[in-house]
């Protein structure tokens, strides 16, 4: 009798471990994927501007976002449309925020400061280089704006005389008929802060 239990023990144990190395037997399933945060950039954080001007932000995010719904910390300072074009009011601090459309609990935030125009004479001052130009129909000069003091994500270059002279978004002006005209340069961010050239076309 003792010798039958046995027996059985042993045969069951080897079934088991048959069972057990059985290569047609379902492997495990795998460990679930592991879920990194999702972080968002906002961009551009600290900047300046002045009353009137406007500033477009951007979102990146981390993983996969279809379109940003924007926002302001508060709307007294400024207002922001559908695309991220913040336009500011009132001078004070305020902060940007974009979440994701899809995710409104993925966010990221930036501040801006709205700054009150500079009283006559302390504005920093904006040099245009070169300073004056003579050039001939047709021909192009390529200029360059700098302020002292003044931190702006770029410039906006105007011709105040289009059938003299043209100057493109990046300040290349070309020439068109002969003339004396000025190319105005001011801050992106602060349009108060400008500088100016003249160019003589002949």
């Amino acid at each position: 009798m003792y010798r039958r239990a046995g027996l059985s023990l042993i045969a069951l144990a080897l079934i088991a471990s048959c069972e057990a190395s059985d290569p047609g037997a379902p492997a495990p399933p795998p460990p679930p994927p592991v879920s990194l945060p999702v972080t968002v950039s906002v961009g551009p954080d600290d900047a300046a501007i002045s009353p009137l001007g406007t500033l477009r932000y951007q979102a990146v995010s981390s993983s996969s976002v279809a379109s940003w719904v924007w926002s302001l910390s508060d709307d007294t300072r400024g207002s922001i449309s559908d695309d991220g074009v913040f336009r500011a009011l009132q001078p004070g601090s305020v902060q940007v925020r974009a979440c994701a459309s899809n995710a409104p609990g993925i966010c990221g935030a930036a501040m801006v400061t709205v700054v009150a125009p500079p009283s006559s004479g302390s504005a920093p001052a904006v040099t245009l280089i070169p300073d004056s130009a003579l050039i001939s129909p047709s021909q192009t000069v390529e200029f360059q704006a700098f302020g002292s003091n003044l931190v702006t994500p770029g410039w906006t270059w105007l011709s105040l005389d289009n059938a003299t002279a043209s100057i493109s978004d990046s300040g290349v002006l070309t020439a068109r008929r002969a003339g004396v005209m000025v190319v105005v340069a001011c801050a992106t961010s602060l349009p108060h802060y400008c500088g100016s050239a003249q160019v003589r076309v002949q």
